[in-house]
């Protein structure tokens, strides 16, 4: 019994120093995935400047984050919630890149001097292959000067949210 159970480990130890002598495995090169299977999705941005909250932090400190908002798909899916801010102290909207085609925003618009006054608003929204797309729900945007009032969008009170889409512009 000794002699086969010495004799079956012995050719165990010769098979795995064989196996350490022979060549390396050689595989074939690895490359991306072939397009049919990973396409190709042009990117945009989108920024949504939304209404704002008041948040104390200490003694007489404010800060005014923006408040988060949902991007719908045109089938009316959910497409993603942004909180917009990454903590009570961030006042910049969040950048999101998303891939090129329509969208709808819904989000919390306030115009009012104090940013007190927010409402929901719904916004259809065009996203183009490397551009960013602004929407300026708050108080805070200045429009450029020279700038052709048929270029923009404007909610009913009047107050511009951003450029309409140049796609959508007639030819005269």
């Amino acid at each position: 019994m000794k002699k086969t159970n010495l004799a079956l480990l012995g050719g165990i130890i010769l098979a795995l120093l064989a196996g350490c002598s022979s060549s390396p495995v050689v595989l074939d090169p690895v490359g991306p995935a072939p397009a049919h299977q990973a396409a190709y999705r042009a990117q945009g941005a989108l920024r949504v400047f939304t209404a704002v909250e008041t948040h104390e932090i200490g003694d007489n400190t404010y800060y005014y984050p923006h408040t988060g908002y949902s991007i719908y798909t045109t089938s009316g899916k959910l497409w993603k919630y942004v909180p917009n801010h990454t903590a009570n102290e961030d006042e910049t909207p969040a950048r999101v890149t998303i891939p090129a085609g329509q969208y709808t925003v819904k989000a919390q618009a306030n115009f009012d001097v104090w940013g007190t006054v927010a409402y929901p608003v719904t916004v259809p929204v065009v996203i183009q292959e490397d551009r960013t797309t602004e929407i300026h729900l708050d108080a805070d945007w200045k429009i450029p000067t020279n700038s052709s009032t048929n270029d923009l969008v404007y909610l009913p009170g009047g107050k511009p949210v951003g450029w309409k889409d140049p796609s959508l512009a007639q030819v005269n």
